[in-house]
């Protein structure tokens, strides 16, 4: 039996101190386990479909390094991967269905007046490759939607395709999500969005979009002491929504990830039409859009220290 834990400290504006993970893991053999508690929601590739501090857009749609409470079984061979997981509901500060899920996490998922419930993952990659490694691989996701006014289930689900490649210094990540909600909401309220949250910040997400993603990154090893490598990079997403009428989102990370162990240093310039940590209209950014059509742009330097 093993314990995996990934507890998080943040400033209070950014959420505070949450856990990212943590579950017990039992090795059935050397290629198959069972995950039990909250678990990686297994989607798109693995680990992380992004390089930079930022991650892509699937991140802040809950689809990229998102972990929920639930049960999983892992297996994996030269070949193959297989995840399949069950989620009885994103993770919780309170008990009740009728208790709005707290802003205050790591993942982001349904909040406000919606909940996701008795959730399916089921991911499938196949390897192939020796001096260029590639990895092909399809996602499918499918759960409940529980409403705290109409106290009804409604459905979500997603598609996703990636592939990633390895050759020599250079890593290319590549992926397709299409995805559909259909919340239960009260009479009177649209249907066309959901709220979602993390880190404090909740915002509007258009109910049904697909993703475009692509991210290219070269490493340098340096090997010097702590001093280990320097990884360049650059991921872009870009966000079609269903409903014609509402404004594309485009987010575009240039940077670098300097690895000094312990300390991981992200240097990023963060570009962003309709993106809502990157627009002053955050709440409608992934739904109409803030009516401008004009790129933002944040200069960033993250320190973390992972010990």
């Amino acid at each position: 039996m093993e314990l995996h834990l990934d507890q998080r400290f943040y400033s209070s504006a950014f959420g505070g101190a949450f856990l990212k993970y943590g579950w017990f893991q039992y090795n059935l053999n050397e290629k198959s386990h069972l995950k039990l508690g909250l678990i990686p929601a297994y989607f798109g590739p693995q680990q992380f479909n992004s390089h930079s501090w930022f991650f892509q857009l699937p991140f802040y749609l809950g689809f990229e390094d998102d972990h929920d409470m639930g049960i999983s079984y892992d297996y994996e061979n030269d070949r193959i991967k297989l995840d399949i997981g069950f989620y009885k509901n994103a993770e919780a500060l309170t008990l009740g269905d009728n208790n709005p899920v707290s802003p205050n996490r790591y993942s982001y998922d349904f909040s406000g007046k919606n909940k996701e419930v008795n959730q399916f993952n089921i991911r499938f990659n196949y390897k192939f490759g020796e001096k260029v490694k590639h990895v092909v691989g399809t996602s499918l996701q499918y759960g409940g939607i529980w409403n705290i006014d109409t106290e009804d289930i409604g459905n979500h689900s997603a598609l996703g395709l990636h592939y990633k490649m390895d050759y020599k210094r250079w890593n290319l990540h590549t992926q397709f999500i299409t995805y559909n909600n259909k919340p239960k909401n009260a009479v009177g309220e649209s249907r066309d969005f959901l709220e979602q949250a993390a880190y404090n910040f909740p915002y509007n997400t258009a109910a049904k979009a697909s993703l475009y993603s692509i991210g290219l990154a070269y490493t340098i090893p340096v090997n010097k002491g702590l001093f280990q490598s320097i990884q360049l990079y650059n991921d872009y997403t870009y966000m079609d929504k269903s409903i014609a009428t509402w404004e594309d989102t485009q987010m575009n990370i240039l940077g670098a990830l300097i690895s000094i162990k312990p300390l991981y240093i992200y240097v990023d310039y963060a570009s962003g039409r309709n993106q809502p940590w990157l627009t002053p209209n955050s709440t409608d950014a992934l739904t109409s859009g803030d009516g401008t059509g004009k790129w933002h742009h944040r200069f960033n330097i993250n320190f973390g220290l992972y010990y």
